[in-house]
């Protein structure tokens, strides 16, 4: 399976999830953490270091695309683009299950997911949608789930 294959089976299964629960709201400090984090993640995807990305990714992720495969895949995708001018996160919604009635007292529970969307500009005016899919991991950490440009 191809690198774009794999990330794109691993965004398709999360984003129909991800459409049916966006909304309107106030960030919670979780998204606020789950963007941060992916914000980071991707400042070493713009910057060319894809072994380190892939070593900050979540366990799932890592499952589905070793790190030689997705150096070199990830490469031969962002070459198209060119370097980053802006990114800016428009749109982020859980995934799958909602928090609980006690949430956020309760913190997030392993597993939990968020979706989120970039609106960027890449050199020579060209711009995508990056769709990051954040999961809260068992360490307490949230980390890259999912990632797919288009």
């Amino acid at each position: 399976m191809s690198l774009r294959s794999a990330l794109l089976v691993i965004a398709a299964a999360l984003l129909p999830a991800f459409a049916a629960g966006a909304s309107a709201q106030a960030m919670s400090p979780d998204q606020r953490t789950a963007l941060d984090a992916a914000e980071r993640w991707l400042v070493a995807v713009d910057a060319g270091r894809y072994a380190d990305a892939w070593a900050m990714a979540s366990a799932p992720f890592k499952s589905a695309v070793g790190r030689d495969q997705w150096r070199d895949g990830i490469r031969d995708i962002r070459k198209d683009y060119g370097g980053i001018v802006t990114r800016k996160g428009e749109k982020m919604a859980y995934v799958g299950e909602k928090p609980a009635p006690d949430y956020p007292t309760t913190g997030p529970k392993e597993g939990m997911q968020i979706g989120i969307h970039f609106d960027s500009r890449f050199a020579g005016d060209r711009r995508a949608t990056e769709e990051v899919t954040m999961v809260f991991e068992k360490d307490g950490l949230w980390r890259v789930a999912g990632y797919y440009i288009r």
